[in-house]
């Protein structure tokens, strides 16, 4: 028996379906990149500012304890074709093993050998740059932090993006510290009632 009111199975699909279809072929397919990329090295650091001109700045970078390669260079502030510092350098070094390049407004740091590497579960500080900008000019410079890392030299691999972030000046973290503690012990004073 044809009943007309019952729906005919064909092969269309209704526009929400092929949307939804759509929609979770691209969830899919970010997260497999992600995971793909997630293998390699997996890098952060820090860099904070300090001086009065020309500023010094301080980083440290790390390779997370679930990372399979480890970190033999990283430009710092820069991405493919985009250099995010808001001046050019104008001196850079590294620690021991490792050698800096200041190139455009942006800092490269290569390691000298494969045993100087940064490994999972391992954080390495020393890299400095000098520059006339100042902390505040750096923080406000939009993606300034963004930078690329990889396994060996610059351009080893395809390389992991992430962001370096700022650590406040000693001074502003201090600053900052005894206003806290000034509010809490003001917040603990009990009113005296006569």
């Amino acid at each position: 028996m044809n009943n007309e009111s019952q729906p005919k199975l064909t092969g269309a699909t209704s526009p929400a379906t092929t949307v939804m279809r759509i929609l979770l072929g691209l969830m899919l397919t970010v997260g497999t990149a992600t995971s793909v990329r997630a293998q390699g090295q997996i890098a952060s650091g820090t860099v904070s500012g300090s001086g009065s001109g020309p500023y010094t700045y301080v980083l440290s970078f790390k390779d997370a304890a679930g990372a399979t390669s480890p970190i033999g260079s990283v430009w710092y502030a820069w991405v493919p074709g985009v250099f995010y510092l808001p001046g050019t350098p104008t001196s850079a070094s590294a620690p021991a093993g490792w050698t800096a390049t200041v190139s455009g407004n942006s800092v490269q740091y290569v390691a000298n050998s494969a045993g100087n590497d940064i490994t999972a579960g391992q954080t390495l500080s020393g890299f400095t740059y000098q520059a006339v900008f100042t902390p505040a000019q750096l923080a406000a410079a939009p993606n300034s932090g963004r930078s690329d890392a990889y396994s060996a030299g610059l351009f080893s691999d395809a390389g992991n993006i992430f962001v370096v972030t700022t650590v406040p000046e000693p001074s502003t973290l201090a600053l900052f510290t005894c206003g806290a503690t000034a509010l809490w012990f003001g917040a603990r004073r009990k009113p005296r009632v006569d």
